[in-house]
């Protein structure tokens, strides 16, 4: 026999493989859970554990009237446990045949409910010798007899009706019994019948014979036959049954032998008396015993139903795949219609990557230019401005000198006096203080140029960080002055900002652009209209808690609606031809989507626009 292994997927779900002629059993969980169960009880009374119920002799001459209830109930706990554990193995016994139909109407397969209905008059022979027991059927003999006389032949029914159920298929094809349920329901009467006729001779006898030796090693000799049985059912019987007719429910019967035969151990060798420990364990396994063919059964139920689910699937897909395909056939143009959408999709995204490489390539060429030109500019500036004041000094200090001979020789008629007329000392005392000063503020500004342009570049800070977004306006602003002004009113109102974590560089890039393209909207109109006076305002605004705006408006010549949905395309740009690429505005707008902003636009023909740059003060993460 083949045996092929089970993942823990199939293991705890329950879920066996699907079945073949080899391979349907039981999954290895539960086999070993019962394994473990039947052992335990055993292992338990090693430790020192009883499960024996304790009989206390009755005697009502000593029983107070209100405990007299408690008393009898002492008395009767252990025929209130067997009553519990056979009613248990009884259930579980219905619950079997319940299922057992419920696959025949599934599989039509007449094995299954015949073998549970041979289980079942079992169960019912232990009902039958419940009630006798608990004297809900008239008998006559003694407890002490009639429970453990009735249980032998209980078993020895069960086994035997067990083989008989498997048997007949066995000597007989299946085919033969035609699927008829006629058939199902005669086997059924006619092992009731004689399950009830057993039990009913066995409780009106009054002499039974006696099946309990307490002193011999088989303490219940009675329970012999049926251990036997059960040894030859687990080991020839069964095993042959699943061969010719495999399944789950089949290769449960065999498993089930285990219970079975540690239920006949601990009678046989270990009960001596009524509700003892080997008494109680004993039915208690039983129940164990009705309930691995109930798995089994269980397990076929979920797989037959898995397959049917699996077909459902299959059938559904092909249908599906069926009407896809007449779709395709029928919308070929709506199909074409999407591979075009996908290449435009394709074009832009290439456009937008294309831009996304100029503006790095722009960014880093402009920023190391304007890097390598601040630094140049930096050194002489820096010369010329440190040596500025210590000139003032010194030409302090020789017009003190000039002062001091004059006033020791205030009379001197030589050339010295010819050479300070020839030069004009006064007109050049008062002219190289305004000299020196003048060279100081020059020097002073092209200090401060060199700092915009450094900030404007900002190749140290290429790393996400807080930064003065009105510092980095007031650098852009410093680059552009020239073109501010020509005649430009600039109103700047973004003092008290919050630090915003962002990339300075990149922002920086983003006030270029916004700020060049108003000043040349300016000029454009300025062009077509003397009069007009241009006017740039820079604001910003803290909008919320998690959030500033930063407005950059003009009143210069304004867009219409068509150029307001292209404003920020690729390549698109109203400027004539060398005057623009159309990236600044493309290249702004990717920027400030990074830093997961926005951009608002406003704008009317000839009424000005206005550019709103909302920026997230703080973000866990840019892509």
């Amino acid at each position: 026999m083949n045996i092929r292994s089970f993942s823990l997927g199939d293991w705890f779900a329950l879920r066996p493989i699907e079945p073949d002629d080899q391979t349907a059993r039981l999954p290895q969980l539960i086999v070993w859970l019962i394994w473990g169960i039947c052992f335990t009880p055993f292992l338990l009374n090693l430790c020192g554990v009883d499960f024996g119920s304790v009989a206390t002799e009755f005697d009502p001459s000593n029983i107070l009237d209100e405990n007299l209830v408690d008393a009898l109930q002492r008395r009767l706990s252990g025929s209130f446990t067997h009553t519990i554990l056979e009613w248990s193995a009884f259930c579980t016994a219905i619950f079997t045949v319940v299922l057992a139909f419920i696959h025949f109407k599934l599989q039509k397969d007449v094995t299954t409910p015949v073998i549970a209905i041979a289980l079942f008059c079992a169960g019912l022979m232990d009902c039958f010798h419940t009630l006798a027991a608990d004297r809900l059927i008239t008998a006559v003999a003694d407890n002490r007899n009639l429970i453990p006389f009735t249980w032998a032949i209980c078993r020895l029914a069960n086994v035997l009706l067990t083989l008989m159920g498997v048997s007949i298929f066995l000597l007989f094809k299946r085919h033969q019994w035609l699927k008829s349920i006629y058939s199902i329901l005669g086997i059924a009467l006619f092992f009731g019948l004689i399950s009830y006729l057993a039990i009913y001779i066995s409780a009106t006898s009054y002499s039974l014979p006696k099946t309990t030796f307490p002193d011999a090693l088989f303490t219940r000799p009675w329970d012999v036959a049926p251990l036997g049985l059960f040894l030859f059912a687990g080991i020839f019987i069964y095993p042959r049954f699943n061969r010719t007719y495999p399944s789950i429910f089949a290769h449960a019967l065999i498993i089930s032998t285990i219970p079975n035969v540690m239920t006949q151990a601990h009678m046989a060798f270990g009960s001596t008396a009524l509700f003892d420990n080997h008494f109680n364990i004993g039915h208690f396994l039983k129940i164990i015993a009705y309930l691995v063919p109930l798995l089994g059964l269980i397990c076929d139920y979920y797989y037959t139903y898995r397959r049917v689910d699996q077909m459902n699937w299959n059938l559904n897909r092909t249908i599906e795949e069926q009407q896809q395909a007449e779709t395709a056939l029928k919308a070929s143009e709506i199909r074409l219609r999407e591979k075009n959408q996908e290449l435009k999709k394709a074009f832009v995204s290439l456009k937008e990557t294309q831009t996304q490489l100029i503006q790095t390539e722009k960014m880093s060429s402009l920023g190391q230019m304007v890097a390598g030109i601040a630094h140049e500019i930096n050194n002489p500036v820096n010369f010329i401005h440190g040596n500025v004041l210590h000139l003032q000094e010194h030409i302090r200090d020789l017009l003190a000198l000039v002062d001091a001979y004059g006033e020791a020789y205030p009379e001197d008629q030589g050339a010295i006096a010819a050479m300070i007329e020839e030069i004009d000392l006064e007109f050049l005392r008062e002219d190289i203080p305004k000299m020196l000063n003048s060279m100081h503020m020059g020097s002073e500004r092209i200090r401060e140029m060199v700092l915009s342009l450094r900030n404007f570049s900002r190749l140290d800070e290429a790393k996400l960080k807080q930064a003065d977004i009105g510092k980095g306006i007031n650098s852009t602003l410093t680059i552009l002055n020239n073109r501010i002004k020509q005649g430009i009113h600039l109103i700047k109102e973004y003092d008290g900002l919050p630090l915003v974590n962002c990339f300075p560089a990149q922002l920086n890039q983003v006030w270029m652009n916004l700020i060049g393209n108003a000043i040349d909207a300016m000029e454009s109109l300025a062009e077509q209209e003397k009069d007009y006076n241009p006017k740039l305002i820079i604001c910003g605004e803290t909008i919320d808690e998690n959030h500033v705006a930063i407005s950059i408006i003009d009143n210069g010549c304004g867009l219409n609606e068509a150029t307001q949905r292209k404003i920020f395309d690729p390549f698109f740009t109203t400027k004539p031809i060398g005057k623009g690429t159309g990236l600044g505005l493309a290249i702004a707008y990717q920027i400030v989507e990074k830093h997961q902003g926005c951009i608002e636009l406003k704008s009317s023909p000839n009424q000005g626009t206005m550019f709103k740059v909302i920026l997230p003060i703080q973000r866990m993460e840019i892509t």
